[in-house]
């Protein structure tokens, strides 16, 4: 069979005509910071009420208020008599608006021990997604 030529569109630009420059980018607007999520994060509260919890000196079901069910169940299983003498103020990063990284320290039977936990913003109310004690 032989050969098939065939002839190609013309990609040369118009000769003597106005050529069209390309627009100008549109330039970014600046958004204002947003307002944080209501209400407001209180990191010594939250981290002080899952401890008594901890520690017996609050019942289990609080859990469920203020953490996700499945790491409920799991610190509900933590629960032990002790005594949690001083909780220090929390240290609070914020990655982002609507999730905060919270660590502290806690002194606990003449130990010093480290709290570090993750809250997100869900449906009008901090949550613990994250909560470990490091002992």
């Amino acid at each position: 069979m032989p050969p098939v030529v065939r002839r190609l569109p013309a990609y040369e630009p118009p000769v003597g005509g106005a050529v069209p420059l390309p627009r100008p980018r549109p330039r970014p607007v600046w958004v204002p910071e947003p307002d944080p999520p209501s209400p407001a994060l209180d990191p010594l509260r939250l981290v002080g009420a899952v401890l008594e919890v901890l520690d017996g000196r609050r019942p289990a079901r609080l859990l469920r208020e203020v953490a996700v069910p499945g790491l409920a169940v799991r610190l509900g299983a933590m629960v032990r008599a002790r005594t949690t003498r001083v909780v220090r103020m929390p240290r609070v990063c914020r990655p982002s608006r609507f999730v905060a990284e919270i660590s502290a320290t806690v002194r606990r039977e003449g130990r010093v021990l480290a709290v570090a936990c993750r809250v997100e913003h869900r449906g009008g109310r901090w949550w613990f997604t994250s909560f470990t004690v490091l002992e």
